[in-house]
């Protein structure tokens, strides 16, 4: 398999056995474009990878890779032949970002960014091909677009968690990348309010204004209407009057209600019949 991940640069060859052998293998890949032979320069890791550099652009001219492998039981071989055009294929985009858009129940802000492995996309540039859907359901919604690194869905369900990809492809030429790694997002609800009915502001206003209240005959200071130390001191004498008063108040009633008692003691203990003279 042959493929151009960083056009204009070149592209690379990778292969692998369908079988394994379970015994050493070599392995020879030579590259053919017209009657000229290219260098494939190979990896060290992965050992099963080269790369080629273009040595002209635009050409209509095919390529021809021929991939040898040799071990102790023999050889084989396989060739693939290709135009220039037909392996462009660009990893996929990177950075992949979903959020919400604040008081837009039904959007999602998407952004990405081109990726690293393509070398000039100001004289390559890339379109791209974004996919999302709702976790509740299997159909993607598919948006294609032409330039940019992001994107305003607009019509997302409320509240619902989606799952969004992206992929790129030249302008021009080439195949669609790989899908990007999937990214979730939630458009933006409301936070839920604590609604107070009418009936609970009057009971919570009423408990507390009547956690203290004064005697009727009780004036509260009102340290608004004075000043200075003067008003702290006739704050207090007023409160000491007050006081005095409720004690004597308390002693009177008090003193009332023992006379009571004592009347009514001795009207029970006086003989009802009075004895009359004859």
């Amino acid at each position: 398999m042959c493929r151009s991940n960083n056009y204009p640069k070149g592209f690379y060859c990778s292969w692998h056995l369908p079988t394994p052998t379970y015994i050493p293998n070599s392995f020879n890949i030579s590259v053919i474009h017209g009657t000229k032979e290219m260098v494939c320069e190979k990896d060290a890791v992965p050992k099963n990878r080269c790369h080629i550099r273009y040595l002209q652009l635009f050409s209509t001219v095919k390529y021809k890779v021929t991939l040898t492998v040799t071990n102790a039981l023999g050889k084989n071989f396989t060739t693939l032949t290709f135009d220039e055009f037909a392996i462009v294929k660009p990893d996929p985009p990177e950075s992949v970002v979903a959020k919400p858009v604040p008081n837009n129940p039904r959007r999602l802000e998407v952004s990405w960014q081109n990726p690293s492995s393509w070398p000039d996309p100001e004289s390559f540039p890339l379109k791209f091909f974004l996919r999302y859907r709702p976790l509740i359901l299997d159909q993607w919604q598919h948006v294609e677009l032409s330039d940019g690194t992001s994107h305003t869905i607009t019509d997302a369900y409320a509240g619902k968690e989606y799952i969004i990809q992206v992929a790129a492809k030249d302008n021009d030429i080439g195949t669609w990348s790989d899908w990007s790694v999937a990214v979730h997002a939630t458009p933006w609800t409301e936070e839920p309010k604590h609604l107070t009915t009418e009936a609970q502001i009057t009971e919570t206003t009423s408990a507390s204004t009547s956690s203290f209240m004064a005697p009727p005959t009780t004036k509260i200071c009102d340290k608004g209407a004075m000043v200075g130390s003067g008003a702290v001191a006739v704050c207090w004498t007023a409160g000491l009057v007050m006081a005095a008063y409720s004690v004597l108040f308390i002693y009177y009633h008090h003193k009332e209600k023992q006379t009571e008692l004592q009347l009514e003691t001795l009207r029970i203990e006086t003989p009802l019949d009075i004895p009359t003279m004859l």
